[in-house]
């Protein structure tokens, strides 16, 4: 008894001194072990000191010219005589453009930085190559370097502002008499005898002291811009450059002068057959820790066409969007959209528009040709923006804009509005490279072209199995979490949708209905369902059959010849706590605020956080890695055919963690490598919209945004990205059942030769009251049942054969009337209109698509 008395006295004590050791080790250690560090980088001014010889590059394909005195250049296709400009040649003449826009029209480059809280643009015309605070390197590989100082700069004319007696002399007397006696006017001699004489002595003597001792020649106050040019150009006669104005520089006192806000980029050109290649590495932007560099903007007016030029701007919106030069919508923003969506890991607090580019091109297309603009590198940090003439110049542009340094606003108290900005520890060490691939033919078909050819010659492309059937996929609800009440008391429970027995039920219907290129996603079948815990073990739902249960299913499958997928999410933590090995402290991402990333579902009436529903968090991306991988070997050992990604292909976000920053680029790597990983271990793979960079590695991608947001300034939707993949990848829609209306996304599916999609859960839609599932509420399969094999059956009739073709045309026939040609000589005419389109012998009832066979089939 004794002995228990004793423990019983420790065991608070025992506990305190735990809790002090958990906080030592995970809390004080890292926070005062922690290295401090800035993303400030000591910068430069320099000026040119080259000749004014035009720059070159020429292969056989391409003549490329860089004019030295700004470095803007053109691009000449040698094939067709085109020649492309980074500038327009007739920007002089926009009556439109002024002030900095005026500027921006003569800008290669453009940054925007941070100063307190306000943000700030400059461009490298008006900020670098209008004071020559540049230098060009032509490089031993043959290619050519732009590096920039760029910054709000004073004119600095290479004169000197105080010189001695005995170099003026040396100068000058180099110069005719003439020449000699009209500098002389823009300087004054002062001599140690004579200083008692002058007016100014007290302040002469304070900003150059040596003034004392010897005599010094100083320029006059007040000499305007044109007297300091003609200095400059008697001095430059006579061999006179910054390394000699350096040496004067000595002679004034105290600190020399330093412009606050400079930065350091470097832009680097150079030729690849058909391609000029544009990169700027990070490694050698450089900013002062005041002031963060946020974005850069590469060649904002490359290919600009004028208010009086006929063509079209491509962005990357759903499939590819066409925005018609000076198509006059000026009352609508201009276009914006990030590469591969929003990141998780910087905040936001309300959602209107989501806006994310799936594949990494955009171009314009002329009369006379057309070029399109590949985003390698660090893409991940881009975001494209178009825009029409007549907002704020008289042309059309498009360009991609990169975010270099990441931040967010930090609450420092609730009590007070004041907002501060915390910004990312480091500018990654990414470049960021820009493929311009120059077209003889123009149009948005041969763009596509294009692009087609050059996905195909990229490292690591997989040519799936594609059949000829368009493919179907059917994603399968399986379990879902909610309250119900037992006993007078609400309590979290697992519902099924679907059981396994239940959907090999579905699978019969479906193959027994003769649907072929069959593939079923099986999702909320581990962890809890739907809203899926962490995979830090992976436990198959014991209410949807559990492990016998599935195994049957996937046997079923195979002996069907149906590709199965079962889903997981990797990237977010859904009701997960400890006990499931997951501790948001140390196993969820932050913000650059130092914030955990917590993450809450946005109200579609105010557009805000719900914060009354429960939260969920973005997961470190290497234990997302890690859940990936459990993922991966469950499936394997469970003898699964396919594992489908909810999240990878889909979703890209980073992690700031201080002092261990995970960048958006480094989080991209790691999930190709998972996909690489599934592959190697013999897992079909299916990814959701069909992100560009895990476009090799998938079998088979799903819901696809084929059409994108409606952006006012867009004037046409088209299918450039599926006639590039298409007889490449299998694809399909978005599921038909589930949206607002099925017909319409029918239509879009033939216009873009995307397979069908599906989303079913064989129970009742009536127990997704009372839940966080309402997107499920069109997902009842019994009442889909026979309209989606109708819809099925007729559409894999029709379509037969055209899955392995490729697209050669695409066209609009009239106002929501469209033609998609395949290789065979197949046409598919789609009518979207309430009434029947009728033209040349093709009629096409209203909201409804015709297949007319090639070679008379």
């Amino acid at each position: 008894m004794k002995k228990k008395s004793i423990i019983r006295r420790l065991l608070p004590w025992i506990i305190v001194l735990v809790a002090l050791a958990a906080l030592i080790v995970f809390v004080m250690v890292p926070i005062y072990s922690r290295q401090e560090r800035s993303f400030g980088r000591p910068t430069s001014v320099f000026y040119y000191d080259g000749d004014s010889k035009p720059l070159t590059m020429e292969n056989e394909y391409l003549l490329f010219e860089m004019d030295a005195a700004n470095t803007q250049f053109t691009v000449t296709n040698k094939a067709t005589g085109k020649v492309w400009y980074s500038n327009p040649p007739e920007r002089d003449k926009d009556a439109l453009a002024r002030g900095v826009n005026a500027d921006v029209l003569s800008s290669t480059l453009g940054v925007t930085y941070i100063d307190s809280i306000t943000t700030i643009e400059l461009n490298n015309y008006t900020n670098s190559v209008a004071y020559q605070s540049f230098n060009i390197v032509p490089l031993d590989d043959g290619s050519i370097r732009a590096d920039y100082a760029i910054g709000k700069l004073e004119r600095i004319y290479m004169i000197p502002n105080a010189i001695t007696k005995e170099r003026y002399e040396n100068f000058t007397n180099q110069l005719d008499k003439k020449d000699r006696k009209k500098l002389s006017n823009y300087y004054s001699l002062y001599e140690p005898s004579k200083l008692d004489k002058k007016k100014n002595k007290d302040e002469v003597i304070a900003l150059y002291p040596s003034v004392t001792e010897q005599p010094l020649y100083i320029l006059k106050d007040g000499l305007d811009a044109k007297g300091k040019q003609t200095a400059e150009d008697y001095f430059a006669k006579v061999g006179y450059n910054a390394d000699e104005l350096a040496i004067d520089e000595e002679l004034k006192a105290g600190e020399k002068e330093k412009s606050r806000a400079v930065f350091n980029v470097s832009v680097i050109y150079r030729l690849e057959g058909k391609d000029l290649v544009v990169e700027v590495p990070y490694s050698a932007i450089t900013c002062e820790g005041d002031y963060p560099i946020t974005y850069v903007s590469l060649l904002p007016m490359f290919g600009a066409g004028g208010k009086n030029d006929e063509g079209f701007i491509l962005v990357p919106e759903g499939g590819g969007s066409l925005i018609r030069y000076n198509n006059g919508k000026v009352s609508q923003s201009a276009y914006y959209a990030n590469m591969f969506g929003w990141d998780y890991g910087t905040k936001r607090t309300e959602v209107i528009n989501e806006t994310e580019a799936s594949f990494d091109a955009f171009g314009m297309s002329q009369q006379d040709g057309a070029f399109l603009c590949l985003m390698e590198g660090a893409n991940s940090y881009g975001a494209i923006s178009a825009d029409i003439a007549g907002r704020l110049t008289e042309y059309n542009t498009v360009y991609a804009k990169y975010n270099v340094i990441h931040s967010d606003t930090y609450d420092v108290t609730k009590r007070s509005p004041r907002m501060m900005l915390m910004y990312e520890n480091k500018i990654p060490d990414d470049t960021v490279i820009q493929r311009y691939r120059f077209l003889d033919d123009n149009g948005y078909v041969a763009m596509a072209k294009a692009y087609s050819e050059y996905l195909k010659a990229k490292p690591g492309m997989k040519q799936t199995e594609v059949r000829e059937d368009m493919p179907v996929n059917v994603e399968i609800v399986g379990a879902i979490d909610k309250k119900q009440v037992r006993f007078g008391v609400p309590v979290d429970s697992i519902v099924p949708g679907t059981t396994f027995s239940e959907t090999e039920e579905i699978l019969d219907e479906l193959t027994e209905a003769d649907i072929r290129n069959l593939n079923i996603r099986v999702t909320g079948w581990a962890n809890g369902g739907v809203r899926q815990r962490v995979l830090t073990s992976v436990h198959t739902v014991g209410e949807l059959g559990g492990d016998a249960g599935m195994k049957k299913l996937t046997d079923h499958a195979k002996e069907k010849n149906v590709d199965l997928y079962y889903d997981g999410i990797t990237c977010f933590a859904y009701n997960s706590g400890i006990f499931n090995g997951f501790i948001p402290f140390t196993n969820a991402s932050r913000y650059t605020t130092r914030e955990v990333a917590k993450l809450y579902p946005y109200d579609i009436v105010t557009y805000r956080l719900s914060e009354w529903m429960d939260p969920y968090y973005l997961v470190r991306p290497e234990y997302a890695q890690r859940c990936a991988a459990n993922l991966l070997n469950a499936l394997k050992d469970r003898q699964a055919a396919g594992v489908a990604f909810r999240d990878i292909g889909n979703l890209l976000s980073s992690d700031y963690y201080d002092g261990d920053t995970v960048t958006r680029e480094q989080v991209k790597a790691m999930n190709i490598q998972t996909l690489k990983d599934a592959d190697a271990g013999g897992l079909k793979i299916s990814i959701k919209k069909g992100n560009e960079y895990a476009l090799p590695y998938a079998d088979l991608i799903t819901d696809m945004d084929l059409t994108g947001n409606t952006y006012g300034i867009i004037d046409e939707k088209v299918p450039f990205y599926q006639m590039a993949i298409h007889g490449l990848k299998n694809y399909t829609g978005a599921p038909i059942n589930l949206a607002g209306n099925y017909q319409d996304t029918v239509l879009e599916c033939a216009e873009y030769g995307a397979g069908l999609n599906f989303t079913f859960m064989k129970t009742s839609t009536l127990v997704l009251r009372d839940s966080t599932f309402s997107c499920y509420h069109s997902a009842g399969y019994d009442p889909w049942k026979d309209q989606a094999l109708e819809i099925i059956s007729r559409y894999q009739k029709e379509m037969a054969g055209l899955n392995i073709q490729e697209m050669t045309g695409h066209e609009k026939l009239a106002d929501g009337v469209s033609l998609t040609e395949y290789a065979d000589g197949t046409k598919v005419y789609v009518n979207y209109n309430d009434y029947e389109y009728s033209a040349g012998g093709v009629r096409v009832p209203a909201r409804d698509y015709l297949v007319k066979r090639g070679g008379g089939q």
